[in-house]
């Protein structure tokens, strides 16, 4: 029977002490909330007197019940030397806490934090939370939707906590569900989320900018992908979430082996800045059709049929596979048609995982 190993988030925060950004991700329940929370909101707050906020993504996420079972895995009583011994909420402040049994009610006492959800970040722009250095977004991978302009309203906000303080650290935390996340693109981390395993960390730079030459900064992102925590997966079935790999589902694979058929035609899927390149294949025998995708790492060459969801002047660039109002050439129209769900196989399950998950078309089944 393996043990389980719950996460430490110090390596990762001694290793990179500098960091503006801290990504956090990897198998559900193995104690990544729990460190950031134990170690960043509360050990911070008793050290500086800096206050701290929590963020999810949609208001919905942020319902009572999420508020109030939060920090029910922190030793209150112990962390505060028994001055309080519960958390509570008011509106979106959050509280250490006393519950007075004679009054049956809750007497809050310091406040340490806010409850934010991201979507209502722009009713905050004119907010000064100059009492705050930390901001910790939960749940950064998503399965559903995200909000559209999400990086940027993330941004919005952080800009609007740190007042051009430099000062400001935060924290996005996730488990493995998808790498077709808003994020990855945005701040060019496709190449570090590939070749990054479990157990391991790094840290990127990105330069930013300024109207005058003398105003680059330099924001330092550190990720680490949890090693694996062991103990008892007890969810039937094989979700990779609870083992830390990225959630896949299962997704057809080749009938035969690929030597075994012809290419008539290859073209690329690149969408939310993931390449795929889809070839036509004919069975050198019966003479089937199919579809294969696989990854993409190379360049796009020139005159090479796209679908994408980036804007390009190129004739050779569509969105839709099976709405090319500008294309002339029937036989190619006809070619595309067959883009069906029925022979469409992948190299690997995260491929077609990931693939399914950023096209922004319907495929015709």
């Amino acid at each position: 029977m393996s043990k389980q190993i719950h996460y430490n988030i110090d390596k990762l925060i001694n290793t990179y002490p500098d960091a503006n950004i801290y990504i956090i991700f990897g198998e559900k329940s193995n104690g990544k909330s729990y460190q950031v929370k134990d170690k960043i909101i509360f050990d911070h707050y008793q050290k500086t007197g800096m206050r701290s906020i929590i963020m999810r993504r949609w208001k919905e996420d942020m319902k009572a019940l999420w508020k109030e079972k939060y920090f029910k895995d922190v030793d209150v009583a112990k962390k505060t030397e028994n001055k309080y011994s519960c958390i509570s909420y008011y509106k979106d402040e959050i509280f250490y806490s006393n519950y007075d049994a004679e009054k049956n009610k809750i007497i809050r006492g310091e406040k340490f934090g806010y409850f934010i959800p991201l979507t209502q970040e722009q009713h905050y722009s004119s907010a000064d939370f100059t009492d705050c250095d930390v901001i910790v977004l939960e749940e950064f991978m998503e399965r559903g939707s995200y909000i559209p302009g999400e990086v940027k309203k993330l941004m919005a906000f952080y800009s609007t906590v740190d007042r051009k303080r430099g000062v400001t650290k935060m924290f996005l935390i996730g488990n493995t569900i998808s790498k077709v996340n808003p994020y990855i693109p945005a701040w060019n981390l496709e190449k570090v989320f590939k070749n990054l395993k479990q157990g391991e960390m790094t840290q990127i730079e990105i330069v930013n900018e300024g109207d005058d030459i003398n105003e680059k900064t330099i924001v330092k992102i550190a990720i680490e992908y949890c090693g694996a925590s062991g103990g008892k997966q007890m969810s039937i079935g094989s979700s990779m979430i609870d083992k830390g790999g990225w959630d896949t589902n299962p997704q057809p694979s080749l009938p035969k082996s690929y030597k075994n058929y012809n290419v008539k035609f290859r073209c690329v899927y690149k969408f939310k800045s993931y390449m795929y390149m889809a070839e036509f294949l004919q069975d050198k025998e019966t003479k089937e059709i199919c579809w294969f995708v696989y990854p993409k790492n190379t360049q796009i060459r020139k005159n090479t049929f796209v679908f994408s969801d980036e804007i390009s002047t190129s004739p050779f660039w569509f969105r839709n596979p099976y709405d090319i109002i500008t294309l002339r050439n029937q036989k190619l129209k006809k070619l595309f048609e067959t883009f069906r769900e029925s022979i469409i196989f992948f190299s690997d399950d995260l491929t077609g995982t990931d693939f399914k998950n950023s096209i922004d078309f319907m495929i015709k089944r």
